[in-house]
């Protein structure tokens, strides 16, 4: 037996990625050169790319639900295609440059990890947890100085999306004693703030509607982590429903999907429902 077989796949398997990301390097400088680079490419900014960051984000967490091994990898691939182009950005801007991410990621693995890299110590997950979240906050403390806790979460979520932004408030601020007794009372809220969006569809100004709907939403992801439940996840898991339902509606009806009535789309909808209700008792 070669007890060195696995070391040395190990390490070309390394040699080849090293080999792999230089080329990717020079893949996105060629993109984004001046002269000969894609013109599209040559006028984006760290801003106009963040629709792109989202959605990249966004179909990879679909890919992972689907455990699709294939979509997994090749949206790995597109997301770090964002992670280069805003690096590439950052250096044609000269603010940072490729290397300073990748140290500065370094840094932050081995500064949140003592137990590993200085310690060389087992620890409990819980234990791990709590070295994480004391090096994490101390070093918050130190980059926003004395900024206060809002001014520190508006940093933070300002381009996060909205529905990941509100969860992480709402993690946030129940650490420092703002937090939910009971779900009834979120529900007692959660009715207070429905009444509202009521009296401001009925008032039909646009802003106090936008505003209302904003405070419903807002009060549902409270309820999401009250109930430790990951309001992302559980929306993704909402829409493959809804699509699946709407695909079997339209196997029903075909293109006559779009001649519909109201009546018709709930009775298509009941079918629909009925139809994955048993096909799921079949896999039990």
């Amino acid at each position: 037996m070669n007890l060195n077989n696995g070391y040395n796949n190990q390490k070309d398997s390394e040699q080849n990625t090293l080999e792999s990301f230089k080329i990717l390097i020079s893949n996105v400088k060629y993109l984004k050169d001046k002269t000969w680079g894609c013109p599209w490419q040559k006028i984006q900014s760290h801003k106009s790319l963040i629709p792109f960051l989202n959605e990249e984000s966004g179909e990879l967490i679909d890919a992972i639900y689907e455990k699709n091994a294939n979509n997994i990898c090749e949206e790995l691939g597109d997301l770090l295609l964002q992670i280069m182009l805003h690096s590439e950005i950052g250096f044609e801007e000269k603010q940072f440059e490729l290397k300073d991410v990748i140290e500065n990621l370094n840094k932050k693995i081995i500064n949140r990890h003592p137990y590993i890299f200085k310690k060389k110590e087992k620890v409990s997950l819980k234990k791990s947890q709590e070295i994480w979240r004391n090096i994490k906050n101390s070093e918050n403390k130190t980059f926003y100085k004395k900024s206060s806790i809002s001014r520190q979460l508006n940093s933070k979520v300002k381009s996060l999306p909205a529905t990941i932004g509100s969860n992480q408030i709402t993690n946030t601020v129940k650490e420092y004693g703002f937090k939910w007794e009971s779900s009834k009372k979120i529900f007692d809220k959660l009715d207070e703030e429905i009444c509202e969006l009521k009296e401001a569809i009925k008032s039909k100004k646009a802003h106090d509607i936008k505003d209302e709907f904003g405070d419903v939403y807002f009060t549902l992801i409270s309820l999401s982590n009250f109930l430790k439940i990951n309001p992302e996840s559980s929306l993704q898991k909402t829409n493959k429903k809804f699509l699946d339902r709407f695909a079997i509606m339209e196997d029903q009806v075909g293109d006559n999907i779009k001649k519909q009535n109201p009546k018709d789309f709930q009775r298509l909808w009941e079918v629909a429902k009925k139809t994955i209700m048993r096909e799921k008792l079949k896999k039990k």
